[in-house]
């Protein structure tokens, strides 16, 4: 029968895995309402974003804290070493994927004080496939899932094509008419916070691997 304090510790990690996966959630939000504010042409929602990043740097600061205090005063064994370990690098992925959710945001911002036409292209789409990679991210962390996480990190190949093909769709817009660089320069930077999501959900992926397997190896490559 597992001792008290084995008991209260496994409660403290199950904390700390519900903790990084809220984390995750509100990250995602970030980037999903970005992309919804430049899709949708949403100024207020564009102001909402950016507040709220503040929260979620202070969020991610908590659950760091939140390890520190696991590693000194519970002394954890190996395999929860290295849970609270990725848990710790994931929180700082996490809160990087919120901060590229900002910035797409304060681009769009951006674009509004000097608006052109220019069309969204792949820029939604490129949006949609990065999304999904951080929920099978997400979801292979919550279960622990190495066959989840390596799909993630397989799929980036697949985000890299997405957006080539999406910086040469606006570089064409660009081209044909001049009016649009600006914006169209714009539009490029949005595309490659998208392409950051697809990166960072891959770290998380990896990190996840590591939790099960122990084996710490770069697949986004």
């Amino acid at each position: 029968m597992p001792s008290s304090t084995r008991v209260r510790f496994d409660k403290q990690l199950a904390q700390l895995g519900e903790d990084v996966l809220q984390l995750g959630s509100r990250a995602r939000s970030a980037v999903e309402r970005g992309l919804q504010a430049l899709v949708r042409e949403d100024v207020d929602l564009a102001r909402e974003v950016i507040a709220e990043d503040v929260n979620i740097n202070r969020l991610r600061y908590d659950i760091e804290f939140e390890c520190y205090t696991l590693l000194v005063t519970e002394q954890p064994v190996a395999s929860d070493m290295r849970a609270i370990v990725a848990a710790l690098t994931i929180v700082g992925d996490l809160e990087r994927i919120a901060d590229h959710g900002k910035k797409i945001a304060r681009l769009y911002l951006r674009m509004t004080e000097d608006p052109r036409p220019i069309a969204l292209g792949e820029v939604p789409a490129l949006g949609a496939l990065t999304l999904a990679m951080l929920d099978r991210a997400l979801r292979s962390f919550a279960a622990r899932d190495e066959v989840e996480a390596e799909a993630v990190c397989q799929t980036d190949d697949q985000a890299d094509a997405q957006y080539k093909r999406t910086f040469n769709a606006i570089v064409s817009q660009m081209v044909e008419d001049p009016r649009r660089i600006t914006a169209g320069t714009h539009l490029i930077q949005v595309a490659h916070e998208l392409e950051r999501v697809g990166d960072r959900a891959t770290n998380v992926a990896e990190r996840v691997i590591y939790t099960v397997t122990g084996e710490l190896i770069e697949l986004n490559i």
